[in-house]
C-alpha cells in the first residue's frame, strides 16, 4: 500500500505530479476536494502524465488511451464495460487512464463493480476518482492514494496551530495527522478528541494482543442524544464516534503495512510503539486482511448497521498470539 504524505516542501499535489514524473505512480488516485477547487483539472494533469509523459492535458483530447466518464449517470454495465477495456493493452503500448468524474454520485452496485479492479489492478492502467471521498465506500477508499485539494502545507497548518496555543510539536503532530486540513487539525488537537484518540489507541493494543475489550469500546462510542419530543437525555451507540475509533485503527495498521515494506510513517508518531509490534507480530496479508476488515465495518455503519455490533465485529477480527504469524 502507498500513501502520499505532505510535508513543508511540496503540497499533496505536487507529491502526486512528482512521484509520476519519476516512475512511481499508484495504480488509482482518489482526488477529493470542494466543486472549484480544480478536481477534475487535476485529474487529467495526472492522467496526461501517465499516459502522455507530459503536463499537457489538452491532449488528452486526441489519446486514444484515455477515458473520461460521470459528467452523466454512471450504469453497472457502462463500468463493467470500460473495466473489459482496462484489462487490454493500451494503444501502442501505452499506459491508460480513466478518470471517473463526481465518483461519489456512483451507485453502490457500480462502486462494487469498481472495487473488483482495484483489488486485482492491472499493469499500465491507472484508475482516478474525483468528488467527495466520503461518498464512497471504505472499501473503496483503503485501496486508493488520496489526494485532498483545499490542504494547506503541514508547516503552514502548524503555525496556525501554534497561534492558537497549541505547543510546537504537538501542532506539528495534528498538522500531519490531518493532512494539512486546518479544520481537522484543530478538531485532533482539541482536548476531548486528544483523550478519545488515546482511549482509542489503548483499546486498539489491547484487542491486538490480549483481548477483545467489548465493554471499553462500546462505553467509548456511546453518545448521548435527546429523545424525540422530549428534554430527557438517552444513551446508544454513536456513529460518528464509532467511524473516528475505526479510522484510527485503519491509520495504525496501514503505518504498521508501510512499515513491513521498509517505509517509516509519519503520521502515527504517538502509537510508534505499537505500530513497530504490530509489523513485527503480523503479516503483511494479514495486516492488509484486518484493514479490509475495518473498512467493511465502517460500510456497514454508514449503512445503518447496529454500531455496537458492528465494532464488536471488527474486534473479534484483531486479536492475534504475538509472533504466531511472523514472516
Amino acid at each position: 500500500m502507498r500513501t502520499l504524505r505532505n510535508n513543508n516542501k511540496e503540497t499533496m499535489q505536487e507529491q502526486l505530479l512528482n512521484a509520476i514524473q519519476q516512475g512511481r505512480a499508484p495504480h488509482a488516485i482518489i482526488v477529493s476536494g470542494p466543486e472549484g477547487s480544480g478536481r477534475r483539472e487535476l485529474a487529467r494533469r495526472v492522467a496526461a502524465l501517465y499516459c502522455l509523459g507530459e503536463d499537457a492535458p489538452q491532449r488528452l483530447t486526441s489519446c486514444p488511451n484515455y477515458t473520461e466518464t460521470g459528467v452523466n449517470a454512471v450504469r453497472v454495465e457502462d463500468v463493467r464495460n470500460l473495466l473489459a477495456s482496462a484489462a487490454m493493452q493500451g494503444f501502442n503500448g501505452g499506459n491508460r487512464a480513466f478518470v471517473f468524474i463526481n465518483a461519489q454520485n456512483m451507485s453502490v452496485q457500480v462502486q462494487n463493480t469498481l472495487l473488483k479492479t482495484l483489488e486485482e489492478p492491472n499493469a499500465g492502467t491507472m484508475l482516478i476518482l474525483t468528488g467527495n471521498e466520503f461518498g464512497l465506500l471504505p472499501t473503496i477508499r483503503s485501496r486508493c492514494v488520496t489526494v485532498r485539494l483545499g490542504a494547506k502545507r503541514i508547516g503552514d497548518v502548524a503555525n496556525e496551530l501554534e497561534r492558537d496555543g497549541v505547543s510546537g510539536p504537538d501542532a506539528f503532530f495534528y498538522a500531519t495527522l490531518a493532512d494539512g486540513v486546518p479544520g481537522r487539525a484543530k478538531a485532533y488537537a482539541a482536548e476531548e478528541a486528544q483523550a478519545f484518540r488515546k482511549d482509542a489507541l489503548k483499546l486498539l493494543e489491547q484487542a491486538a494482543f490480549s483481548y477483545a475489550p467489548f465493554k471499553q469500546a462500546a462505553d467509548l462510542i456511546t453518545g448521548s442524544f435527546s429523545e424525540e419530543g422530549g428534554g430527557k437525555k438517552k444513551k446508544r451507540g454513536d456513529t460518528k464516534l464509532a467511524m473516528e475509533l475505526l479510522s484510527v485503527w485503519t491509520s495504525v495498521f496501514r503505518d504498521a503495512a508501510m512499515r513491513r515494506l521498509g517505509v517509516d510513517s509519519e503520521r502515527n508518531t504517538d502509537a510508534d510503539a505499537l505500530v513497530e509490534r504490530i509489523s513485527a507480530s503480523f503479516t503483511t496479508a494479514r495486516i492488509q486482511g484486518i484493514i479490509d476488515l475495518l473498512a467493511r465495518a465502517q460500510q456497514r455503519i454508514a449503512g445503518g448497521a447496529n454500531v455496537y455490533l458492528t465494532v464488536d465485529g471488527a474486534l473479534t477480527g484483531l486479536f492475534i498470539k504475538e509472533n504466531e504469524e511472523t514472516t
